[in-house]
């Protein structure tokens, strides 16, 4: 038996074992995961969507094909029922790697058979993307999948090896396109195609459409529009938020550069190495049984902190925290949950406080979770304006902060797993 067919048997085995207690406690005799069904863009065009396939399905077997079903039952193997492909104009996408065959029971049957396979006693319950099998049982209990969630939170050993080699995956696109930016002028659609050649995938592949913002850009989080022209200035900056899949796991990592020797480049050069230490000393902090939004918080301390030694923020680094200066300069969560899904699922277990409204994790930190850390300094108009507006002006030097705002933003994101042996930088691991 391989490494890799080691840890996958005690990932399905440890997987049945807890799904048959979800299934006891929801109610359910057996559980029918669907793939999902191939879905048209729109209803005028013949083209389909790639097949994103349910969650829940991939946390069994790392299948990316069409109209496949597994069926789990106490006491049984799990059955992965395949139907056949009777088409000659497209053909499903082959998995990465066999090795799950060895742990099911599979069968290829034509789509004629499908429901008969599906025809379960007791009460049954089934989960997809779509409605396909509905008829089969309860569709997407919602009680099943909040416990089959919190399952996904604690990582086995074989989920954090396919996060790690999605991670070394990714590394490689991140130092390409740190080179290329470095030496030349390229385009921000040359930067993206450099980093899928790098990778070895295509958008459909990556675990989300990558990030790729020159200058200004980087002050719109989710930048994805890709420039075809060379931004044609000597002093600029990169920020590049992209991943990379490994049997269905999705690494999530961000980076950002400088470019350029004249002074506001070198101010900006400046503010990404205090981002890197005060993204370092968060991740420092990170220990089990604490709460994710605390560390969140102290994100948050730490820049005023930085702000002020900086030269961009006034006064007493409290003050900025108190009055909302740094929530106007660092707008989004402190990170998330990170798995099949890339805002994975089952650490959201309460509305975090209003003034942290967009942190998509707010559990306890426990071991066999895996989350980012991603703290973030940009220069948003649409937020800065209120500031400017009222009593705080006086807590910004804006003079400043103009010479920073055709660098758009910084953020820096690594993917932590927090392990009975301590906290695993998976990112820094990759990138050293």
């Amino acid at each position: 038996m391989s490494a890799l067919d080691s840890l996958y048997h005690h990932h399905v085995h440890a997987l049945q074992a807890a799904t048959e207690q979800a299934l006891a406690s929801a109610g359910f005799d057996a559980l029918i995961l669907a793939s999902g069904s191939a879905s048209s863009k729109n209803r005028f065009d013949d083209q389909s969507w790639p097949l994103s396939p349910t969650p829940a399905f991939l946390h069994w077997v790392p299948l990316p094909e069409p109209d496949a079903y597994l069926v789990i039952r106490p006491g049984a193997r799990p059955r992965l029922i395949r139907t056949l492909a009777e088409d000659y104009w497209e053909a499903p996408t082959p998995p990465d790697s066999d090795h799950f065959l060895a742990e099911v029971d599979a069968v290829t049957v034509p789509a004629a058979a499908v429901a008969g396979e599906l025809a379960l006693p007791g009460r049954v319950a089934v989960i997809c993307r779509d409605d396909q099998c509905a008829a089969a049982g309860t569709l997407n209990p919602a009680a099943l999948i909040a416990a089959l969630d919190q399952i996904r939170t604690r990582k086995s050993d074989y989920e954090l090896y396919c996060l790690a080699q999605a991670t070394e995956v990714a590394a490689r696109g991140h130092r390409k396109v740190a080179e290329l930016f470095a030496a030349g002028d390229p385009s921000e659609l040359q930067l993206h195609l450099a980093y899928l050649t790098a990778t070895d995938q295509d958008d459909a592949q990556a675990p989300y459409k990558g990030i790729v913002a020159v200058g200004e850009h980087a002050a719109i989080l989710h930048w994805v529009s890709y420039q075809r022209r060379a931004s044609g200035r000597p002093d600029t900056s990169l920020l590049v938020d992209a991943g990379a899949r490994h049997l269905g796991y999705g690494c999530d990592i961000t980076r950002t550069y400088a470019r350029g020797a004249g002074a506001a480049a070198r101010r900006f050069a400046d503010c990404i190495q205090r981002l890197d230490v005060l993204q370092r000393q968060v991740c420092a902090r990170i220990e089990v049984g604490m709460e994710y939004e605390a560390l969140h918080d102290y994100s948050h301390e730490l820049l005023g902190v930085a702000l002020v030694e900086l030269g961009l923020g006034k006064g007493d680094p409290a003050t900025l925290v108190a009055r909302g200066v740094t929530r106007a300069l660092f707008p989004h969560g402190l990170g998330h949950s990170l798995g099949i899904v890339t805002h994975d699922v089952g650490m959201k277990l309460r509305a975090p406080r209003p003034d942290n409204q967009y942190l998509r994790n707010t559990s306890r930190v426990e071991v066999g979770q895996v989350f980012t850390i991603e703290p973030g300094l940009y220069v948003i108009d649409q937020l800065l304006a209120p500031l400017r507006a009222d009593d705080r002006r006086g807590l910004l030097d804006w003079d400043a902060l103009a010479t920073l705002a055709p660098f758009g933003g910084i953020r820096i994101e690594d993917n932590l797993a927090v392990t009975a042996r301590g906290v695993v930088n998976l990112t820094r691991q990759a990138l050293a």
